[in-house]
């Protein structure tokens, strides 16, 4: 018996470690547009194609919304899990912003931003600030 409550206590005792990769968490639902970068002296370039809307329970849908898939974030990398997006890589930049890969892991160029207000996800989302001045 007294064994057994030795390993009990050290099992009690063993901190939680963290999933690699990153904490799990969420995109901010609603409409994701994406762009390949402009310059100085031109504009960014939209690929309607390429956008998507964010909803619950880490699904998106295609920008003509006929179909979707899952997606899975873990600390910046994000990662769409099924459907026709099946395979892209994102790095996250912002609560409102991230960078796609390629296979090999390097940026492409294309980004993707949350277009209108943020809602939900994202674990270092800016706080709301209130205009009453309560915060």
């Amino acid at each position: 018996m007294p064994v057994s409550c030795l390993l009990l206590a050290i099992t009690a005792a063993t901190p939680a470690v963290a999933a690699p990769g990153g904490d799990l968490s969420t995109l901010h639902n609603g409409r994701w547009t994406c762009e390949m970068p402009g310059t100085a002296v031109s504009q960014p370039k939209p690929e309607a194609d390429e956008g998507f809307r964010i909803m619950p329970d880490s699904s998106y849908r295609t920008p003509d919304g006929t179909s979707g898939g899952g997606y899975l974030l873990l600390g910046r990398a994000l990662t769409f899990t099924s459907g026709p997006y099946n395979g892209r890589r994102f790095e996250a930049q912002s609560a409102s912003t991230v960078l796609q890969l390629d296979s090999d892991g390097r940026r492409t160029g294309l980004r993707c931003v949350r277009v209108g207000p943020p809602v939900g996800g994202f674990s270092d989302a800016p706080q709301a600030v209130l205009t009453d001045g309560s915060n």
